[in-house]
This record gives structure tokens, C-alpha cells and sequence, in this order.
């Protein structure tokens, strides 16, 4: 208050030093040659006020790092900056002061007498609204040369402790310091969490409340310095400067109350001082009080806080010291610990006045002591904690050598009952548990089964005995275990204390192996590699001898979801190597036998094509650029008599499979072009989209047959469109070219479907013979709410206008999306929001009732011009 009623008092002019800024200059600590300060205790004064009475207002500063106590006053500082160079141009500086706990940090610069710049910093606001979001109040400021600069300042915290340490530096100089500082912090907090996980390992293990209430200790303080040096608003919660006025005083009594509590049973004070007891309970209380006041009412705690935790650094220690007289080993570890977070302080202060050489050892002490400190009392809690525990590892020593001996046992007759007796592998049982075990855990991540057989092994325990039968087959398990090892992606099926088993024996002389890699090309690859390997021949008692080996495979989740059915396909792969005379095979629904569905389907879907039963739909596109209908895709619809509706996306993949895809495709284009030649006998001359296979893409004489169904047809196919998607014309882009380019000639038009979703090379595609671009229905959908979808969106539309390519929108599901992609510039739309897929019928009627409503709105645009 001394300080404050000299401020008021004060009328007497002076001149306070201007800092002048040379070439050789990096760094300037302001000190109290420099500074003038005015307290100004009811915060009326606007800058103007203090400019204008700036004289009058502000006296000399009393000390170098400004520290004015726990005050609600505002706090204005003024110095003066000069730059002395012969420098031509303007040079940034950064200002910076180093203490974060204020509300308002506000800076004013005044170039010549006319105010330049003005920036707020303070806590209370985000940190994202700096120009420079750095832990403490940091801006960057320009200085022009031959110019006098008045910066004010002034900041505010509501009885807070108020310390406003300035000084300018250098951009270079300030981030060296900086990333010193980040590197002293972080191995300091660093330290601090590596003793919280520490201890939590250690509550875990031994369960002791002194490790919970040490572990809240730690976090505390962590949160505590993280406030205190800025860190925790630049990186926690920089976003939400409420939080700023609550979580030192909070964090701070959290601590001091944890650390009574750790005090209490890591001293054990029980055993020494019963009444203390009463009395910690008391400052506990005290601690709940003030963390209650600060969360439901305004005021602020920061002074009373700090009264809470100086009564509690004097008096935790003084009993600290009584129970270590009287004996306790705990006590010691607390006590040096203690002593040296004290040590830092009294160094860190001593820096501060001066007193002692600022180095890395003095600048840091108090972060040094409290990182001592840290780990001197987790020393202690382990200590502690083995003293105790020794006595009970002799009481129940004999106990443990029971229960371990009757483990072994266990053990043993697991190990039996999960592993095959001549190869030691885990068996089928274990396998399935593996098999489970990884469904639960990773229900997402796709893998392979692998079955590997011996066909011929009968023929060597026909032939020398099963006992060498044994022998041999215990050979050929070494050799699979040693291959499967080597192979990338290989899952492990056991992993135990003896080692790791890759390999498991299903049944008789059949392995199993797991891999991660679900690519079938990579697959096969592996799979035809082990085959190899396996065959190679061997010598067993002067004999070379050969083996005959087969594989099949079954992939998570397409070949089966659950163990069982990938077991029973991984069989059946097996089983149809053999009967289709190869050494491989991956499972799918065509070499199933026992795929009753896909039977009928194959045979009915022939039948149906013949039969004349299936159905086109059609789904109208539209032109953006008038609103007119330009075309429609052409969609298949298969109603089974009993199984109802039958998805594309089940059927055609069958069809392409078993050769289907061909008849089924030319009944399509037939059924198309009929239906065009009727839409061109009605006036409407718009376009159709067909949907065809890569297989159709490896036909020679599928051109022929399109130009012949047209001619049959009466049909134009100057607006025929044909949509290939990118995968079907990488299967085999030579094939894909040629029929392409012949398409072309017969003036078929040629589009890429799902664009986006596929692997082609842009640098390939660019050079087919394509006229338009299909973007993907899951770019499109949620776009009106997905900036990426936006960015992918607008890209394809450029690149297709770069390629001369018109480019269609499908999955158009609202209005929104329709008016994004006007603005965008796509040329043709489709979706549901536009028209759903339609039989022939009902499209002729929405077209004419879509072509009505179009000229009418022409009509009354027409008359609202007139």
C-alpha cells in the first residue's frame, strides 16, 4: 500500500531512459531506468486520459521486474523505444512479458505522438485471437528507424498477485529462448507425468491409497506450473479463457490438499501423532471451502490460496521432522525431498535479486527442486512400500511355491488339451479361440486363413510305418514353422513364455497360418511361394523323399464372420484345389458346392434372360446449365418369384463370374435401344447410360454385337452412352483400349463410372478415348455439409473441364447439393432429389409432366420480363 499511495502522491515530472535499439542489440531487459508506472485503483482512465496526463500521471519504477502484491487496481507501465541504427527499413521486435496470469494485458503504441498499433492479450480472452499465441503475453511490434515509440501498457487481474517482467527481443533471440525454455519445461513436466504413470503402475500393483493420493499430488502440481508458466491456456484450453480465472487457485489447493493426505499415510502418522491426524482433516476441509467458494461464487481466491499453501509448506515439514526423530524412514525421503525444492526456491529468488549469476541451474532451480522433489518421494513410496512387502513375501513364500507348483500342473494339462501330441502345434480347439479372440478384439481389420495339406502323407506311413511317419511328419512341421515365420504379415496364433507358434495343426496332416494381408494377388503370391518351399525334397534315413501340398484360403469378413464358417470355407478352398487340379485355391461362392442359393440364382438368372423377366429402370439426368432432361441410366431390375428383389450388386458379380455377364449385357443393350427408338418416335432425343462389365471389355465381338442389336433395332447410337468404371478398364487396359476405341468409331460414347473410387492412373485415363466423367455418389452425397467432399468435388470438375470431359453428379439427394453444384459448374446431375429409377412407363410420364412444368416456368420468366 506504500507503493501505492508514493504512485498517487507523485506529481513530480521525470524522464525515464529511452531504450535505444542498435545493430549489436539482440536482447533488452527493461528495468526501472526505463519504466514509468501509474496505479490507477478504480480503472477510469482510457488511454487518451493517460496520454494526455501522462506527466503528471506516472512516476519512476521502484524495481526491475515490476511486482505489485495481490491487487485489483489497473496497472499502467510506459517506456520509450528508439531505434538508433542507420537502418532504412522498419525491424520487428518482440515484446514479451513473462508472467500469464493476467486478465488484461493491453498494449499501446504511439509512433511520434500519434497512436500506431493497440493490441489486447490478456487471459481472458482466446488465445487463437493473438497475433502470436505463445504461453506468456508476447507481440510482435515494428520499429521504424529515426522514430520515438511510447508504449503503454496496462493490465488488470482481480486480486490477483500482478508481475509485469518486460522485455524486447529479437525474433531469432526470442524463439532461441523460447525453444531453451520448451526444452527445460518439457523434460521437467515430462518427468513429472513419467512419476505419474510410474505410481498409477504402482497403485495398480499394490493398492495403496498413498500412491493415489501422491499420483493426485503430481497432477495437480503439474496443472499448477502448467498455469503458472502459461503451457496449460497455449495448449489445453486455449480456447476457453474462463477457465484461466479458476484453475490456478483450484489446482493449487487441490495440490496442497493431496499432499496432506499423502503426507498422512506415507508418514503414517498414526503411529506417531494421533492429533495430527484431527488437524489435517481440518486443513482438508479448510482446502474443500475455498475450492467450493472459487467454483459457485465470483470471488477470487488467489490471496487466500496462497495463505493456505504458505500455513501448509511450514507446517507439513515441522511434523515431518518430529516423526523423523522419533524414527520414521519415510519421514527421511519426504524431508530431503523437501530440503531440495527449498534450495531451488532460495536459488530462483537469490537470481532474482541478483544476488547469484543467472545460469541453467539458477534460472530453473525451482523446476529442478520440484522435479528432485518428485522423484525423491516416489523413491520413498517404493521404498516404503518393499519394506512392507518383504515381510509379507516371507509369510506367504511357502503359500506361492503351492499355488505355482499347482499352476504348473494346470498348465500341463491345458497344454495338452490345446496342442497335438506329435507336432507340439496349437490344435484346432486353440485355434478357433485364437480365431475368436481376434473377431472381438478387431472386429474391423480384415485378414486370411490359410489351410495347408499334405496330400500324400498316407502313402509314407504305409510305406515305412507310422512311427516314421511320426518322424517324418515332425520334419515336414519344423520346415512349415521355419517358413511361416518368414513370411510378411504372418499372425501369430500362440505367443507364450516358450515362444510363438505361427503355425497350428488342424487336423491329421493339415496346418493353418493367419496373415493380415487380405490382397488376393499377395495372397496367392505367399501362397504359391510356401507351396514351393514345402515340396522341395528332403532326406530322412538315406531316402530322398518328396511331398505333394495343397493350400486353400479363406478372408475375414467377405469368406466369413465368425470362426466356424472361415474354417468350414478355408476347407472347401482346400478340398476345390484338388478337384480343379490346382495347388491353390481362395474361397468364393462359385466353387461352393454347398451354395445351394447360388446354384438356383445361376441357373434362373439364364432363365429369366431367356424368359424375358427382367426389367429396365431408367433414372432421368439432367442438364444444369437450362434444367432440360439430357439423358437417363439405364438400370437393371431382377424381381425373383421367390426371393423378391435381388440386388444388382448380388447378381451381376455372379454373372461376370460364370460368363452370364454377356447375354445378360446384350439383353440390356436390346431392351435400351428399343426403348430409345419409342422415346425418339415422341419427340424426345436425349441420351441413355449403359452399364458394362470388364468382361464385356475382353469380348472381340462385343462391338459387333452392339452394332448389330442397334441395327436390329432401328436405333442411333449417336447418344448411346456406355459407363465403364475405372477398375474394369485397368483389369486389362489394352483390351479395354481397343474395344473403347472401336465403341468410339461406331460413335458410342464412352463414360467413367464411380469416378474417385478406383486405382487407375490419371496419366493413363487421360488418354482413353472418354467423353464424360461419373463423380462417385459418396463425394457428391453429404457434400453440402463436408468441406473435403466440396474440395474433391470442384477438383474432378476442374480436371474434367481441363480434359474437355463433361462431368455428371449422381447421388443428388437435396437441394442444397443441386445448388452447389450450379455454382460449381457440373454439367449434368442424377438422384433421388432430381427423379428415382422408374420402369419405362412411368419415365415417359414423368418426362412429359417434368417437360410441361419446365415450359411453364419459362413462360411466366417470359412474362415477368415483358
Amino acid at each position: 500500500m506504500v507503493f501505492v499511495c508514493l504512485l498517487f502522491a507523485s506529481c513530480v515530472c521525470f524522464s525515464a531512459e529511452t531504450i535505444q535499439l542498435t545493430d549489436s542489440t539482440s536482447e533488452v531487459p527493461i528495468k526501472k531506468k526505463h519504466i514509468a508506472v501509474f496505479d490507477d485503483p478504480k480503472d477510469r482512465l482510457r488511454i487518451e486520459d493517460i496520454v494526455d496526463n501522462r506527466h503528471a500521471l506516472f512516476t519512476p519504477s521502484p524495481q526491475d521486474v515490476l511486482n505489485f502484491g495481490h491487487t485489483a487496481s489497473s496497472i499502467w507501465v510506459h517506456f520509450s523505444v528508439s531505434d538508433v541504427t542507420n537502418n532504412t527499413n522498419n525491424r520487428y521486435w518482440i515484446l514479451e512479458s513473462s508472467f500469464p496470469l493476467l486478465a488484461r494485458f493491453d498494449v499501446f503504441i504511439f509512433a511520434n505522438g500519434e497512436k500506431a498499433e493497440q493490441f489486447s492479450l490478456g487471459y481472458n480472452l482466446p488465445m487463437d485471437e493473438r497475433q502470436l499465441q505463445h504461453r506468456f503475453f508476447a507481440q510482435p511490434i515494428s520499429i521504424a528507424p529515426n522514430t520515438q515509440y511510447d508504449i503503454y501498457i496496462n493490465v488488470k487481474r482481480a486480486h490477483g498477485s500482478v508481475q509485469i517482467p518486460l522485455k524486447l527481443s529479437r525474433p531469432v533471440t526470442f524463439i532461441y529462448n523460447e525453444l531453451s525454455s520448451n526444452h527445460v519445461f518439457g523434460i521437467f513436466f515430462g518427468i513429472m507425468i513419467a512419476m505419474a504413470v510410474y505410481n498409477l503402475f504402482l497403485l495398480f500393483s499394490v493398492g495403496s491409497r498413498a500412491y493415489f493420493y501422491y499420483i493426485t499430488y503430481i497432477l495437480t502440481s503439474l496443472l499448477t506450473f502448467q498455469s503458472l508458466t502459461g503451457y496449460g491456456y497455449l495448449f489445453l484450453w486455449n480456447n476457453t479463457p474462463a477457465i484461466n480465472e479458476y484453475i490456478t487457485q483450484i489446482a493449487a489447493t487441490m495440490a496442497g490438499m493431496s499432499g496432506l493426505l499423502f503426507v498422512r499415510h506415507f508418514i503414517a502418522l498414526d503411529q506417531y501423532y494421533k492429533h495430527v491426524n484431527k488437524v489435517i482433516d481440518v486443513m482438508v476441509g479448510v482446502g474443500a471451502i475455498l475450492i467450493l467458494v472459487k467454483l459457485f461464487t465470483d470471488y477470487f481466491l488467489s490471496l487466500h490460496v496462497s495463505a493456505y499453501i504458505n500455513v501448509l509448506s511450514i507446517g507439513v515439514p515441522i511434523v515431518v521432522f518430529m516423526c523423523w526423530r522419533k524414527g520414521s524412514r519415510p519421514a527421511g525421503f519426504f524431508l530431503l525431498a523437501w530440503f531440495t525444492l527449498i534450495i531451488g526456491i532460495i536459488l530462483y529468488t537469490l537470481n532474482l535479486l541478483g544476488l547469484v549469476p543467472s545460469n541453467v541451474i539458477t534460472t530453473n532451480a525451482v523446476l529442478i527442486g520440484a522435479a528432485a522433489e518428485m522423484l525423491l518421494l516416489s523413491l520413498g513410496l517404493a521404498d516404503r512400500i518393499n519394506t512392507e512387502r518383504k515381510a509379507k513375501y516371507l509369510a506367504l513364500e511357502e503359500q506361492h511355491k503351492a499355488v505355482v507348483l499347482l499352476k504348473d500342473a494346470e498348465d500341463r494339462l491345458m497344454h495338452r488339451a490345446l496342442h497335438t501330441r506329435t507336432t507340439g502345434l496349437p490344435n484346432r480347439t486353440f485355434l478357433r479361440g485364437t480365431l475368436d479372440n481376434r473377431l472381438i478384439e478387431k472386429p474391423e481389420t480384415p485378414f486370411c486363413l490359410i489351410l495347408v495339406t499334405l496330400n500324400n502323407f498316407h502313402e509314407f506311413n504305409k510305406t515305412l510305418g507310422h512311427s516314421n511317419g511320426d518322424a517324418i511328419l515332425y520334419i515336414l512341421t519344423e520346415r512349415m514353422k521355419l517358413l511361416a515365420e518368414s513370411i510378411t504379415d504372418v499372425l501369430a496364433i500362440e505367443q507364450s513364455e516358450t515362444g510363438t507358434h505361427y503355425t497350428a495343426s488342424v487336423e491329421g496332416v493339415t496346418f493353418a497360418l493367419l496373415m493380415e494381408n487380405t490382397k488376393e494377388t499377395v495372397v496367392s503370391e505367399v501362397v504359391h511361394q510356401l507351396l514351393i518351399d514345402m515340396e522341395k525334397p528332403f532326406e530322412y534315413q538315406n531316402l530322398t523323399l518328396n511331398v505333394d501340398v495343397s493350400a486353400g484360403t479363406a478372408i475375414y469378413p467377405q469368406h466369413g464372420e465368425n470362426s466356424e464358417n472361415l474354417l468350414r470355407n478355408a476347407q472347401i478352398a482346400l478340398e476345390a484345389a484338388s478337384s480343379i487340379n490346382q495347388k491353390s485355391a481362395i474361397y468364393s461362392g462359385e466353387i461352393d458346392p454347398y451354395n445351394a442359393r447360388r446354384i438356383s440364382l445361376l441357373g434362373e438368372l439364364r432363365n429369366a434372360i431367356e424368359n424375358d423377366t427382367l426389367q429396365l429402370y431408367f433414372q432421368p439426368q439432367i442438364s444444369l446449365s437450362n434444367g432440360r432432361v439430357s439423358g437417363a441410366e439405364v438400370l437393371i431390375r431382377w424381381i425373383h418369384p421367390e426371393y423378391g428383389f435381388i440386388a444388382p450388386d448380388e447378381f451381376i458379380p455372379l454373372a461376370e463370374r460364370t460368363g452370364v455377364i454377356h447375354p445378360l449385357t446384350y439383353w440390356i443393350c436390346r431392351k435400351a435401344f428399343e426403348f430409345k427408338h419409342s422415346l425418339a418416335q415422341q419427340g424426345y432425343d436425349i441420351s441413355l447410360s449403359i452399364n458394362i462389365s470388364a468382361r464385356n471389355l475382353q469380348d472381340p465381338h462385343f462391338t459387333d454385337q452392339v452394332y448389330n442389336i442397334a441395327q436390329e433395332t432401328n436405333t442411333s447410337l449417336s447418344k448411346v452412352i456406355m459407363e465403364i468404371t475405372e477398375t474394369a478398364v485397368m483389369d486389362d487396359p489394352d483390351d479395354a483400349m481397343r474395344v473403347m476405341n472401336d465403341l468410339n468409331q461406331l460413335g458410342i460414347r464412352l463414360s467413367i463410372d464411380d469416378f474417385g473410387t478406383g486405382y487407375s492412373s490419371l496419366s493413363y485415363l487421360k488418354r482413353l478415348p472418354v467423353n464424360e466423367i461419373k463423380i462417385d455418389r459418396s463425394f457428391v452425397m453429404e457434400m453440402a455439409n463436408s468441406n473435403d467432399d466440396q474440395v474433391i468435388v470442384r477438383t474432378t470438375l476442374t480436371m474434367g473441364h481441363n480434359l474437355s470431359l463433361d462431368v455428371v453428379a449422381e447421388g443428388i439427394e437435396d437441394a442444397s447439393t443441386l445448388e452447389k453444384l450450379k455454382e460449381m459448374g457440373c454439367d449434368l446431375a442424377q438422384g433421388y432429389h432430381i427423379a428415382r429409377p422408374m420402369p419405362a412407363d412411368d419415365f415417359f410420364t414423368w418426362l412429359a409432366d417434368y417437360e410441361a412444368t419446365l415450359a411453364r416456368s419459362e413462360d411466366l420468366k417470359g412474362i415477368a420480363k415483358g
